[in-house]
Formats: C-alpha cells, structure tokens, sequence
C-alpha cells in the first residue's frame, strides 16, 4: 500500500468508529505511523488537529441522525456524549444550532465532509534536501508540553500554535537561555539553536535546545536521540511562516515519493544566528528517515 493509499485507510478505519472507539494506533497502522507521527502529519495535511476533526465528523453525523427523527438522548449516547447538556453545547459550538432545531424538517445543516488525500502535481519550487548520517546526539534545553486534550496548540500551521511557540522563544531570548544553551554547544550535531518537536500518544512537546555533552544547568532538560539517517530540508524565510510552510511540503510532496519513511517521534528545526523575520533568512529540518520496503 502506497503512502497516500495509507493516509486514507487510516481515515476509513476513523470513519467506521466514530459511533464508537477510535483507536487513533490502530488508524496510523495503516499509513505506517506511530500514533504520535500519525497525529502530526494528519494536523499539517488536514489544516485541523486530528481530535477536531474527529469531533466535528462525529457531530456532523450526528446531525445527519437527527435529521432522520431520531432522539436526541439515542444519538448523544451514540456519539459518545454522557448528557444531553454535554452534546447540546458542542452541537452548538461547532454546528451553529441546537440538536432539536436539527431534527426539525427542513433545517439547515452544516456538515463537515471527510477527508480525503491526494497526491497532487502543483509545479511548486524544488524542495531543497539531502541524507545526512549522524551519530546520537544529547540534547539540552528548555522544555513546553501540551496534552492531547487541550489540542496540541504547538502545531505550527495553526496561528494559535504559532503564538504559543513565539511565546515561548521570546521568553527564552528575554531571559538568557538562548545564549546560555549557545554556550553549552559542542559542535557534536547540528549547529545552531534547535527547536525539537516530540509527538507521543498522549500529546506533544516542544524544546528550545542545543547538541552537548557538557554537564547540563538544573534547569535544563535532557533528551537523548539514538544514532541514525536523517532527512535535512532547507527552509527559507521567516520562521513564523516558513518553518511551517516547509513542513507541509515535506509531508504532502516530499514523503508520499521520496522512497523513505520516517522513524520516530522527533523532527529537529535548526536556527542560525540571523534576523528570524528575514525573506532570506535560512533555517533547517532534520527527519530521522529509513528506506522504504520495496522502494
């Protein structure tokens, strides 16, 4: 099964459980994913975090339920609501109507479609990358974690995300820690400033890091990455929109043709010193990558 073939096995698997468990595991099995890979990739190619879509295809079929006469206790119960007052505020929220003026002839619904990916031809600028070979690298730094439940507000194609991870540097460029993790570097990996991205099954983490074996602060994290092949994309332009510009391209052109898949739950940003907010300014994603079987 193809790259793309997968993605959309994964979202049948989502569509024939959304009246019941949707083992998010399970459905990135089948494009080859981990969960916390899968949940990422699906955020970047979707535009929406995987929870969100998942909730909106569930009320969307809910709608069409209601539509049909059914009680609205029957369908909240069906699509996983314990009250009635629970579902009428996210049926609300997210449909712009109670479930009662949805069960009533004639009304108007908003339903929100499924997903479906295609690989498609867009005659884009070339995606600039090579295969870098490198050994394990300790990475020190400051860490921000964001559970599943609140959203994975860290995703960077998400303004909401983008806000919290400008945030985040701003405070670490405010309070020293740029410049002190800079003098913890010691030219074992990728040089630069590193923003990592870790997505796990419950969530995902960002840390502002560098690569040393020096003795890490008391108030630094530590995150060891095992030796490996890592895919490295430049990326150019400013950070805020590029970084996430680049990642998408990686996933919907670069991925479904390239003969690798990724391995792990880590993909590394690399900063040079620079102006960030520069039309020339030139930054870096390392993907640790394997050989496709059969490819």
């Amino acid at each position: 099964m193809g790259w793309i073939e997968g993605l959309n096995a994964s979202v049948d698997y989502i569509e024939e459980h959304l009246d019941g468990d949707v083992d998010i595991a399970r459905a990135a099995s089948f494009a080859s994913c981990t969960e916390g890979q899968f949940r990422r990739i699906f955020s970047y190619l979707a535009g929406m975090g995987l929870a969100e879509y998942v909730r909106k295809r569930r009320l969307s079929c809910a709608a069409l339920d209601l539509s049909r006469g059914e009680r609205v206790l029957d369908v909240a119960v069906r699509y996983g609501y314990s009250s009635p007052t629970a579902f009428n505020r996210a049926f609300q929220e997210v449909l712009g109507m109670s479930p009662s003026e949805a069960r009533c002839p004639g009304a108007h619904l908003l339903v929100f479609p499924r997903c479906t990916f295609a690989l498609t031809v867009t005659g884009a600028e070339p995606l600039p990358w090579r295969v870098v070979p490198q050994q394990g690298m300790r990475l020190v730094g400051i860490s921000a974690s964001c559970g599943a439940a609140q959203g994975n507000p860290l995703v960077q194609m998400s303004s909401s995300g983008r806000e919290s991870l400008g945030s985040l540097w701003e405070r670490a460029s405010q309070d020293r820690v740029i410049e002190r993790l800079l003098a913890l570097a010691d030219g074992s990996g990728p040089q630069g400033i590193l923003g990592v991205n870790v997505s796990k099954d419950d969530g995902q983490s960002y840390q502002i890091a560098v690569v040393s074996s020096r003795e890490a602060p008391v108030w630094a994290d530590e995150m060891h990455v095992p030796s490996g092949l890592w895919a490295v994309f430049d990326c150019t332009g400013p950070c805020d929109t590029a970084t996430a510009e680049c990642y998408r391209r990686i996933y919907s052109e670069w991925l479904p043709s390239s003969g690798y898949k990724l391995l792990g739950d880590v993909s590394i940003e690399v900063y040079p010193q620079g102006d960030f907010s520069s039309t020339s300014y030139r930054s870096e994603i390392w993907m640790p990558i394997s050989k496709r079987i059969g490819a």
